[in-house]
């Protein structure tokens, strides 16, 4: 400081236009002193370029540019505009523009957003600043815009046992309508039947949504594997203190869904109890209080008390959706019993009773885990006779729902992975993997509950003998080994893909496969249908071909199914010319309950919907609803026409998120042009 007690500090704000508090301190050994008082940053010219907030492959937009002069002379500017990645510029350099003190002008920028996934970006060079008796290099500014196909991935599996000098070529399947810059493969070779444990992380980890189950199951395998086991499998991952302190927030997450009464709910603590995902939760919270994470003692003591509870008084258990109301309690009570012996506080008398209603199974799953409970509390007899019953009892019918989220696929895997934690009975577990294999491979769509089920069944098996050898096109060399050899392919290799056994034994392939569409899928329904359309705010049909900036339509969608369908998950992706006004916001700008008598009738179809949860994204739109055989579900939300261009539409979707083989897409409508 100077003698007058003024200073210069010198602070890096970065790229920043606004206005900054600045407060200081000084002191000495008898005094104290503090001030504070505001201050506008702004640069001599600010330029800040509009833009949607994502692009689909193919796209046009018209981005606008704003530039203003903040100085107090007439400035003539010189830009330079340059595109790079995912984005490419559909225009010549703009003139020099000529700018009052004060005045701002709009450039307007048109792009295409080219195919793949990642980021564009858009920089702009500004030159010609002129200022008395100050010397000014150019402003360089830039603008990420991500960008992403216009229509959801899909994935082909295939596989095969390829016997002694038998070959393989790719199926054309998996080269069908996928746009190469998207294409991405692995292939997994094995003296065994295998199980695709890098599928199961892979699908687990890129899984977008998260209800308690969701985001249990993704995080099971955090617990089992680190950084250099999955580089092994090929899969790319985070460090391991970037993926311990992913666990940690998912224990937050997890524990805000856990009620008052120890319970756990789907979505948040406010919603209804699942008496099988408490089971679940507190499974998945024991292990990770094995694996050393932090878990708070009074979530686990609630919880153990709630699974008391369903062992000793099961009419405590509310099964909200089911077509087997007996099979969903012994699941749950068998679980809770599984649960709570891994910690020695299950009751041998409460399992024992359990046991007297066997009858009740619907799976085998729920009679290994009581069996085990058995087994570890001390019964040995009824636990061994609970295990030989599991091992003979198929799932029933899989139209039936039962409330364990399962399938006969997650049962064996569950079942499977019981018998290694446990080390029994190793002919059951070689006849389990067997079938397994051949079941997992032959899914082209897996639940969550199911990539976990088969994570856990194949964690331990990694390291399991099983000689091979064969000769593919990715190598001059043979390859061989006595383990799995997993190997990621880009669209070249998977394209020319061949392998040849040349050993003396089986050899068993698996391939995986996932791109996007170079063109819209067609129209397609199981189970499930769904129809949208697009109305404006006085309820009639709207064409997208001609929308202006800041036009608000209503989009109406139409959910029906042939069955029970009670986890059924609808997902809009939106063009990127339009964007969500989100109802569950309080000044949310535009207002559904201020619409019309036909939007008002809608309004009142979907109020009678069994909506589960809803989320405003910033491409989708995305709920979670019940959607029972006969009784189509409505759903309406508003969004609005933002930046002109001429967009991909995606179509809508629909699928059962337990049983993902029951799902559907809609038609599109083509494309979407906003003017401006």
């Amino acid at each position: 400081l100077n003698e007058q007690g003024e200073g210069v500090v010198t602070l890096p704000i970065g790229d920043f236009n606004g206005e900054l508090r600045v407060m200081a301190q000084a002191w000495t050994a008898d005094d104290f002193g503090r001030g504070e008082s505001k201050v506008v940053v702004a640069a001599p010219v600010i330029a800040e370029l509009n833009m949607p907030r994502f692009l689909a492959g193919g796209d046009d937009s018209l981005l606008a540019l704003d530039v203003t002069n903040l100085t107090d002379r007439p400035q003539t500017l010189n830009i330079a505009l340059a595109a790079s990645g995912l984005l490419e510029l559909l225009s010549q350099q703009p003139q020099p523009v000529n700018l009052a003190p004060g005045v701002r002008t709009t450039l307007f920028v048109p792009v295409r957003a080219l195919e793949g996934f990642g980021e564009g970006e858009i920089q702009a060079t500004i030159s010609g600043l002129n200022l008395p008796g100050e010397t000014l290099g150019a402003q360089h500014k830039q603008w990420q815009i991500g960008v992403r196909p216009a229509w959801p991935a899909q994935t082909v599996n295939s596989g095969i046992a390829l016997a002694p000098g038998e070959s393989w070529h790719v199926p054309e399947q998996h080269l069908a309508n996928v746009s190469p810059a998207t294409l991405q493969g692995q292939l997994l070779l094995s003296g065994k039947p295998p199980l695709n444990l890098a599928r199961y992380i892979r699908e687990l980890k890129a899984y977008p949504y998260g209800c308690l189950e969701q985001t249990a199951s993704g995080l099971f395998p955090a617990l089992y594997t680190n950084a250099a086991q999955l580089q092994s499998l090929g899969i790319t991952g985070d460090s391991d203190e970037k993926r311990r302190a992913a666990v940690d927030i998912g224990i937050s997450r997890i524990l805000q869904m856990q009620r008052d009464n120890g319970g756990f709910a789907l979505w948040d603590e406010n919603g209804a109890e699942e008496p099988w995902l408490t089971a679940y939760a507190m499974d998945f919270l024991i292990r990770a209080g094995e694996q050393g994470y932090s878990v708070p003692p009074e979530a686990i003591n609630r919880g153990n008390e709630r699974l008391l509870r369903y062992l000793q008084d099961p009419g405590t258990m509310l099964i909200r959706y089911s077509d087997n109301t007996q099979a969903s309690t012994f699941a749950a009570q068998a679980y809770a019993a599984l649960v709570l012996a891994r910690q020695q506080k299950a009751p041998l008398g409460a399992l024992r009773e359990i046991w007297e209603r066997r009858s009740h199974a619907a799976s085998g799953l729920p009679l290994m885990q009581l069996g085990i409970a058995l087994n570890t509390m001390g019964d040995a007899r009824r636990g061994e006779e609970a295990i030989t019953l599991a091992l003979n009892t198929p799932r029933q019918d899989e139209r039936q729902w039962i409330a364990d989220y399962g399938s006969s696929l997650r049962d064996n895997a569950l079942m499977l992975s019981l018998l290694e934690e446990n080390n029994l009975r190793p002919d059951a577990q070689n006849a389990l993997l067997s079938s397994l294999s051949e079941q997992a491979f032959g899914q082209r769509w897996l639940s969550t509950q199911e990539n976990n089920a088969l994570f856990l069944a194949a964690h331990s098996r990694q390291a399991s003998a099983g000689a091979w050898q064969a000769q593919t096109s990715l190598e001059a060399q043979p390859l061989s080994g006595d383990k799995a050899l997993t190997r990621n392919l880009d669209a070249d290799q998977l394209a020319a893909l061949e392998v040849t056994n040349t050993g003396s034994q089986p050899l068993w392939l698996r391939l995986d496969s996932s791109g996007y569409p170079s063109s819209a899928p067609e129209p397609a329904s199981n189970v499930l249908q769904i129809e949208r359309q697009i109305l404006g705010t006085d309820g009639q049909r709207k064409s997208l071909s001609s929308l202006r900036s800041g036009e608000l339509v209503l989009v109406w969608l139409t959910v029906v199914a042939d069955r029970n369908v009670p986890d059924a998950l609808v997902v809009d992706l939106l063009p990127a010319g339009l964007e969500l006004e989100n109802q569950n916001l309080a000044d949310s700008s535009a207002s559904l309950p201020e619409s019309g008598s036909e939007v008002q009738n809608l309004l009142n179809q979907m109020q009678q919907a069994d909506i589960q949860y809803m989320e405003f994204r910033d491409d989708r739109f995305v709920a979670a609803v019940v959607v029972n055989e006969g009784q189509p579900v409505t759903l309406v939300y508003l969004a609005r026409a933002v930046t002109p261009g001429t967009y991909q539409l995606a179509q809508p979707q629909v699928e059962s998120m337990y049983v993902p083989q029951w799902r559907a897409t809609g038609a599109s409508e083509g494309l979407l042009i906003v003017t401006p």
